[in-house]
């Protein structure tokens, strides 16, 4: 693999901050990942296996080549890709010991092939994010606290305590800040905004067809004027929160803003710069700064100081070898030797 990004690329913060909060719910991790290593992940997998068209290169390869080269850039293991038939377009990444990403088919109806891809890496950032076990486990807990206490094994009753109403909502809350994160890594992957945000509009209901022109600015000056309603009044403010509540992501016109306004945003500008190294591995850092470079870059985008190149360093080490050759013949003769600025004995 030849990774190009790593998750502190395009980790949101506040998917960040939700994670940590997550974290300190003593047990809750280690106890989730037994109940979803011993039920939820292998009863996924047959069920997939039996009903969804699992694509690969003798499958459906038109769709499938959209994976490896996000798999490649993400450094992360090629999950399974399946098909299944459902009512909107949609996709979702299942099974934390054996991943899978599910596309629906009215995806491949409603999205063109880089809104497709866009996808694909959105659902290869939670893969990236490891978000795949905590998303499960919020499904986990939801589902415990009707069964558990009818199977009533030891495991299954400890999930039912942990699903009480508050971590449920943090959970959620959670949930749909990871969402964050994956569409700033579909954004990162393509180095555009643009597939990701058409997306998210067929996603809505744009048709696929429509001859016209899809507006971002306008649709971001609907966000601000959302902002500017939920803030007017205490009701308003609940009745934004109570649009949130039981869903899985964010509000549509918050979401498009979010990835436009980082898309925009000089942290995107320097990714750019940085993706160009091609492998996480060429990234140099800035001697004044510590800002990651890209070996095409003259000077850091952060602090202007001038990137020493290859040449340089190249020249260094032949200057180097000649003086500690020179020295060593020296010791023996007794006689400095003098090198010039080429390296060369003058």
């Amino acid at each position: 693999m030849t990774a190009v990004f790593d998750v502190t690329d395009f980790l949101h913060p506040l998917d960040m901050s939700a994670r940590q909060q997550l974290e300190r719910i003593p047990l809750l991790q280690t106890t989730v990942k037994k109940y979803l290593s011993v039920v939820t992940d292998r009863k996924v997998r047959q069920a997939l296996l039996a009903s969804a068209l699992r694509l690969g290169p003798k499958q459906l390869p038109e769709i499938y080549r959209l994976l490896p080269p996000i798999c490649d850039a993400f450094d992360i293991a090629e999950p399974e890709l399946y098909l299944t038939r459902g009512g909107e377009a949609n996709a979702m990444t299942l099974g934390h010991t054996r991943t899978a990403i599910v596309i629906y088919n009215q995806l491949l109806e409603d999205l063109a092939e880089d809104e497709i891809q866009a996808v694909l890496a959105h659902e290869c950032g939670h893969i990236l994010a490891e978000h795949i076990l905590y998303r499960q486990m919020a499904q986990a807990m939801l589902r415990a606290g009707a069964t558990a206490g009818a199977l009533g094994t030891p495991l299954l009753k400890v999930v039912t305590g942990l699903a009480t109403s508050q971590i449920q909502s943090a959970l959620l809350d959670w949930y749909r800040k990871s969402e964050l994160t994956a569409d700033r890594a579909a954004v990162a992957f393509l180095r555009d905004p643009e597939p990701m945000q058409r997306a998210l509009f067929h996603i809505i209901g744009v048709p696929k067809w429509l001859p016209g022109n899809i507006s971002y600015s306008a649709f971001l000056e609907q966000a601000t004027e959302f902002d500017q309603v939920t803030e007017s009044s205490k009701w308003d403010r609940y009745l934004a929160r109570d649009l949130e509540r039981g869903s899985t992501h964010p509000i549509p016109a918050l979401r498009i803003r979010e990835l436009t306004v980082w898309a925009e945003s000089s942290a995107f500008q320097q990714l750019l710069g940085i993706a160009k190294a091609g492998r996480i591995a060429d990234r140099v850092g800035c001697g004044q700064c510590g800002q990651e470079l890209a070996p095409d870059w003259r000077f850091c985008l952060r602090c202007g100081e001038p990137v020493r190149q290859v040449g340089d360093h190249q020249a260094e080490a032949q200057v180097a070898a000649f003086q500690a050759g020179e020295q060593a013949a020296a010791g023996e003769t007794g006689e400095p030797v003098a090198i010039d600025q080429t390296g060369e004995p003058a």
